[in-house]
């Protein structure tokens, strides 16, 4: 039998597998890479016994668990929030539509293999991929992208461009790109393999600008709570339309558009430092008075738990208002679900920065027009909230999340071709 030298196996690549009918080389890879020998006999000459099994870091069920791929929309907006979520910039190489489409093809039929544990092809690592433990790929296309391909005729009124606000620090390594790729999953290995291999595959035709790691607390802030704590100590993600109702669409969901977009949604990509060390000198009322709401539970100020009305017209013993005029839920308080956003919340820990840790959020809202939800909800925040003093927003990035895709087709198919 004769055998490939590690050097033929080293250039088989994606696209050489897609040519060649991939699906039959990796079978027959797989077959010569799965032998498995006895074990050695200890010096007494006996086999030694098997050492008994690891815990493993997740359930079986939860490292199986699938979200589908393909559908009316795209996962990872309206699944239940992964504890570990990557968002990866990238920029064309070559800015095309032939560029532009190829990416949505690769990318589409990647996503479709991973998020249901199996391997992509050309995978070399097939392994990892078969436990997703709820891994979602997210895509979103840039304002850029159509600028720079000449498509600009196609993009949809609901991607509006972000005003840079009074408040806002932004650094240019976490600003804009062409393409941003969302993916999440409840395990570390398999996040980052799908994450590896879908850049891998990308890198003939898109750099990776910026990648954006963000995690969850595993437990929930307060039990029966959907909220989690962010590294302030504050219940994060209170005021949110719920999964799976009528709320979350009118919020969500863009349903007046070009069928490729109806069923998609607009991320607003925000990274906030927070300022701890003098957020941690101020003491725990203090800190409960900027915010408005109680950090043990979450509940508003005035209130018992967290899904308490805000006692917004409230007066304490003095005549003051209980709910301060500047503090942060009132500020930011949206009346209508038309003004409502979907926050996702991720903390990240990126090391020291200028002598002080650099931590906060990537703050992900999901909104079907930010001009009547996130942009006046970010002014109001810019202009008079009482927390700025304690975050810096350093980054801002706007994707439109287009339409899922169908069984057999790929992402905003024929918007590029």
């Amino acid at each position: 039998m004769t055998t490939s030298s590690p050097a033929t196996r080293l250039t088989l690549t994606r696209r050489g597998l897609l040519a060649a009918g991939g699906a039959a080389i990796l079978g027959v890879a797989s077959g010569c890479t799965n032998d498995t020998a006895s074990p050695a006999p200890s010096p007494s000459g006996s086999t030694p016994s098997s050492s008994p099994p690891l815990p493993s870091a997740l359930p079986d069920a939860a490292s199986a668990r699938t979200y589908p791929f393909h559908g009316a929309h795209q996962a990872g907006v309206e699944t239940p929030p992964a504890l570990l979520q990557t968002f990866v910039g990238l920029d064309l190489r070559d800015p095309s539509p032939q560029s532009a489409d190829a990416v949505l093809r690769l990318v589409s039929d990647d996503a479709a293999r991973l998020t249901q544990g199996e391997p992509a092809l050309g995978d070399t690592e097939p392994e990892i991929a078969a436990s997703p433990a709820g891994l979602t790929v997210t895509v979103g296309l840039g304002r850029s992208l159509f600028d720079r391909t000449g498509r600009e005729d196609r993009i949809p009124r609901q991607l509006a461009p972000i005003p840079d606000f009074a408040t806002d620090r932004l650094e240019s390594r976490w600003g804009q790109t062409d393409l941003l790729l969302q993916v999440g999953s409840d395990d570390a290995l398999s996040l980052a393999h799908a994450v590896r291999m879908l850049t891998k595959d990308l890198s003939t035709l898109a750099e990776v600008r910026w990648m954006q790691q963000g995690f969850k607390a595993a437990a929930p802030a307060v039990p029966g709570s959907s909220s989690t704590r962010n590294l302030m100590g504050q219940v994060d993600g209170t005021v949110n339309p719920q999964l799976g109702t009528p709320t979350f669409s009118e919020v969500v969901w863009i349903d007046d558009a070009e069928d490729w977009v109806v069923g998609g949604t607009v991320l607003v990509l925000r990274r906030i430092r927070m300022h701890l060390d003098e957020w941690e000198v101020l003491d725990r009322s203090t800190q409960e008075v900027v915010i408005g709401r109680h950090i043990d539970t979450g509940a508003p100020l005035g209130g018992e738990r967290e899904s308490d009305p805000v006692p917004f017209d409230a007066v304490d013993d003095t005549g003051l208002p209980v709910i301060a005029a500047d503090a942060h839920i009132r500020v930011a308080h949206a009346p209508t679900p038309a003004e409502m956003v979907l926050r996702r919340p991720y903390s990240y820990d990126a090391g020291m920065h200028d002598g002080t840790n650099d931590v906060g959020l990537l703050f992900a809202a999901y909104t079907k027009d930010p001009t009547t939800s996130f942009i006046p909800m970010q002014q109001r925040i810019a202009d008079s909230d009482a927390f700025n003093r304690w975050n810096t927003t350093i980054g801002s990035a706007t994707y439109l999340i287009p339409a899922g895709a169908p069984n057999g087709g790929y992402l905003a198919e024929g918007v590029f071709a």
